[in-house]
């Protein structure tokens, strides 16, 4: 992990750190320096290794869930700010909203009716998506999010989505830690293919985008 603080830096300058893997956090929400990370072990999901449980997919099918993709991302990350303890501080926030606006960073909100129950952001470089934080505003809001992103994910044919680090909550979700090497090799590989982010014809979460989200459309990388 790289201790190198430093909050002067351009857009692009920060997408070739994430094509090396490299990527910034903040130390607290006040306080607006920021350091980059390149972790020896990398947790990642590969795309339609998604676990869903039972549970979640039955509250799918009784609710009416929908999301949208970018429809406010500033009050995306600022609810994934909105904790008792956040790395993402001011400059964080300033990084990665300036990357929307080039088209790099994106945001998925899940809405019950009209209500938002959750959301993510990220960076989609090639075929990868790096996945930066979640938020709930009710229960199961950040894992509906992540079930939407999966879905967005498998129909764009993208290679991978990282979660930097491993948890227990990710382990249940159907992570796997990897070698930095791996991951670079992968990530490398992503950019031969480049594909986009876009939005399926339907905007419900529903059992058809749970089995897309699980459905295994990448032969190459069973193995992890």
């Amino acid at each position: 992990m790289l201790s190198h603080y430093n909050t002067a830096i351009n857009p692009e300058s920060i997408i070739d750190l994430y094509r090396n893997g490299i990527f910034p956090m903040g130390d607290q929400n006040d306080d607006n320096k920021i350091f980059w990370c390149n972790p020896l072990v990398r947790a990642v999901i590969p795309i339609s290794k998604l676990h869903t449980s039972r549970s979640l997919k039955k509250l799918c099918a009784k609710k009416e869930f929908t999301f949208s993709i970018n429809y406010d991302f500033k009050t995306t990350i600022s609810n994934c700010a909105n904790r008792d303890e956040t790395w993402i501080n001011k400059s964080i926030m300033s990084i990665y909203n300036n990357l929307h606006d080039l088209g790099y960073a994106h945001s998925i909100e899940v809405w019950e009716e009209k209500e938002l129950k959750g959301g993510l952001y990220g960076i989609a470089i090639g075929r990868v998506f790096f996945a930066e934080s979640m938020f709930s505003k009710s229960s199961n809001g950040s894992k509906i999010a992540l079930i939407a992103l999966m879905g967005i994910l498998s129909l764009n044919k993208f290679l991978l989505l990282d979660v930097q680090f491993m948890t227990d909550h990710l382990k249940t979700l159907g992570a796997k830690e990897i070698s930095r090497s791996l991951f670079l090799h992968l990530i490398n590989g992503s950019h031969l293919n480049k594909v986009q982010f876009e939005k399926p014809n339907a905007l419900t979460i529903d059992k058809d985008l749970i089995n897309q989200a699980e459905k295994n459309l990448l032969v190459g990388i069973r193995e992890l």
